[in-house]
């Protein structure tokens, strides 16, 4: 469980360090929200399987 934390705070922390290209064409791909956003989601959905699985148990 630490070290998904650990590896999850990586990639957010690389995420928010990100420099993104004022004049790059328009897409989802180096976009600060949506990089932000891709990121933040697979760390909500690990920890409402660890609220879940705490709650089964």
């Amino acid at each position: 469980m630490g070290s998904l934390i650990l590896v999850e705070a990586a990639i957010i922390v690389t995420a928010l360090r990100m420099r993104v290209q004022p004049l790059a064409a328009r897409s989802v791909v180096g976009g600060r929200p949506a990089e932000v956003v891709w990121t933040l989601l697979p760390a909500l959905l690990l920890v409402a399987l660890v609220v879940m699985s705490i709650d089964a148990s």
